[in-house]
């Protein structure tokens, strides 16, 4: 069979004939306004706009010295909340979210960072988990660092033998 054979009339006089007793197919489906799926793009733009609030507040500056050097690591944002620290390290607080940031990328734990503190803000939840894990200890160094810049965030604190021990840390986040 040849590829690049021309139709002949007979062709096209045999297809209409085919044709004849076709009828042209009614548009029946159902169209959809546009207002709800606007309304999803509003909320996703919503959640994207607070999510960046919160992730401006995280900076890549790398200094020379690292603040957070002492094991176990621990923050509090002001002196009064210093009886917050203390039972932060007794455990007398325990997580109602965990944020898992095994394999993730500096920039993404960052989105991963904002987003939980947007959820934390959101749902009324003051304790949350971060596990960071071991690795090469880039985001171990990193994150404490982050936390202690955000104006959202109590007080922090290397988690317990329970909780993950030196790869977490537990945090406490202003409602």
């Amino acid at each position: 069979m040849n590829k690049n054979r021309q139709y002949t009339t007979d062709d096209n006089t045999l297809f209409r004939q085919y044709l004849t007793d076709t009828r042209e197919i009614i548009q029946d489906t159902i169209f959809h306004s546009r207002i709800k799926k606007t309304k999803k793009n509003n909320l996703l733009k919503r959640i994207f706009i607070e999510q960046k609030d919160h992730i401006h507040y995280f900076t890549y500056k790398k200094s020379k010295k690292y603040f957070f050097q002492k094991d176990p690591v621990s923050y509090v944002r002001n002196k009064n909340s210093y009886d917050i620290l203390k039972n932060l390290k007794k455990d007398r607080y325990y997580p109602d979210i965990f944020l898992d940031l095994h394999g993730f990328t500096q920039y993404q734990a960052q989105q991963e960072l904002g987003q939980l503190i947007r959820v934390c803000k959101k749902e009324k939840i003051f304790c949350a988990h971060i596990m960071h894990g071991y690795g090469k200890c880039i985001l171990k160094q990193q994150i404490p660092f982050w936390l202690s810049q955000h104006p959202d965030i109590i007080a922090f604190h290397q988690a317990s033998k329970i909780f993950g021990s030196n790869a977490a840390i537990i945090v406490i986040i202003e409602i």
